[in-house]
């Protein structure tokens, strides 16, 4: 192949997979990704072990990071926007700005003295989720009270090693590549359109993505409100998915619901944990047995709750129909765990712009056909994990060598052509 060179845009577990593949086989990859830390959203889920493995992925996630971000062909490009592509399969051309972070990654050793001086509330600088790589902290522009005008300089005057530095420009750079692979994942839908659920008003409403980080930082469950254990949790499915809006099923919902549950009765058994469901999606390998296990001790309600109020003592009365009884029931609960949805990213139609490629009609980007999954309308370009479409960790991970491998098929290609063109010659 005469031009070795891919990009992987978007770091996610996709991303990370397809980027490995590539590079195991001995292709050099550019790996790029908007934000400063490498595993998207699955990086920073929680183990759903109990006395068995879930079957969850979450480390599966963390060893292939931990594999592309020490991987010799794989060269990291974070905190990069995409401006410009150009050319075409074989040969492309890529604009690429990349904000230097105002933490040096290289120097932070995550003392943690930044954030203790920072007087912002939130703090503007802090540390990434547990499980993060790189792990350096973090500056928010939009906190950083620097960036609002005001003559701040705590943060940098007590890091021991000067890893915080302000006037960094934006690096811009081009890149010669011979295929992209989009890797950008999805966005996590926003509860607070449902705002009759109460989240953002009602501090023991929880999203699901809460919970898992929850888990990641504590390794166990308590109330936001008081800390302590709460005895009686529910959790309502398809928060932002099988609706007006958003009419396709996001696929993962009832699988992290279910094993979330599950650790929570693993972790207390006394506890009682209801879901609230339309129907559940128990495909895939394995999954129906799990329910199996669970269906007793958890409490399925076909039903979707409509409102969520807060009583006076503090717990949370849930309104809902419950289908096979016919009728609106109440019942009360500490703590409330909303199963959104995936989304589509936020930034998916300006990078669509820019690359050319189509937007299906639910907002992901568009796959070729249906039996073509990974290919777009450009030639060269290439789709990895839920930015086509929603997708669990295994699948992503699968989308993402599908990925690679029509890359490196369609490279080999183009090479095969140019030798016999040559050749005729």
């Amino acid at each position: 192949m005469e031009n070795k060179n891919v990009l992987v845009v978007g770091s996610g577990i996709s991303g990370v997979a397809s980027a490995l593949e590539l590079a195991n086989a001995g292709l050099s990859v550019y790996l790029l990704d908007k934000v400063a830390v490498v595993g998207g959203h699955s990086a920073s889920f929680c183990c759903k072990a109990t006395d068995i493995c879930a079957k969850c992925s979450a480390c599966v996630v963390y060893d292939k990071v931990k594999e592309a971000v020490t991987h010799p062909r794989i060269k990291l490009l974070t905190n990069s926007i995409i401006k410009k592509l150009s050319g075409e399969l074989g040969d492309f051309h890529v604009e690429i700005t990349q904000q230097l972070g105002y933490v040096n990654e290289e120097r932070c050793i995550a003392c943690g003295l930044c954030t203790e001086v920072c007087p912002t509330g939130p703090k503007a600088i802090y540390p990434p989720f547990a499980e993060a790589t790189p792990f350096s902290y973090i500056l928010d522009e939009g906190l950083c009270l620097r960036f609002k005008g005001e003559k701040c300089d705590l943060c940098r005057g007590s890091c021991p090693t000067k890893a915080i530095e302000f006037e960094l420009k934006p690096k811009e750079q081009e890149l010669n590549v011979g295929a992209v692979i989009v890797a950008t994942g999805f966005d996590i839908f926003d509860a607070r359109e449902k705002g009759s659920l109460g989240y953002g008003r009602y501090p023991n409403v929880l999203t699901g993505l809460d919970l898992e980080q929850v888990f990641t930082r504590e390794g166990y469950l308590r109330l936001p409100t008081n800390g302590k254990e709460p005895q009686n949790i529910a959790f309502i499915q398809c928060v932002g998915s099988r609706d007006e809006g958003h009419g396709y099923c996001s696929q993962v919902c009832c699988k992290y619901a279910m094993k979330l549950a599950g650790l929570i009765k693993y972790q207390n058994p006394d506890s009682r944990v209801t879901i609230f469901y339309i129907d559940l999606q128990t495909a895939g390998k394995g999954f129906a047995q799990f329910y199996e296990g669970y269906k007793e001790s958890i409490r399925f309600v076909r039903g979707v709750p409509v409102e969520i109020l807060q009583t006076v003592s503090g717990e949370l009365e849930v309104r809902f129909e419950d289908i096979s009884q016919g009728k609106v029931c109440r019942d009360t609960f500490d703590l409330v765990v909303l199963s959104v949805g995936i989304s589509p990213g936020r930034n998916t139609w300006d990078l669509a712009r820019i690359l050319g490629i189509n937007l299906a009609d639910d907002g992901f980007f568009d796959a070729k056909d249906s039996l073509s999954l990974n290919e777009t309308n450009v030639n060269g370009v290439f789709l990895a994990g839920t930015c086509q479409g929603p997708k669990d960790i295994p699948d992503s991970i699968a989308h993402g060598i599908a990925a690679a491998a029509k890359a490196m098929q369609a490279l080999g290609k183009v090479e095969g052509q140019r030798r016999g063109h040559q050749g005729r010659h």
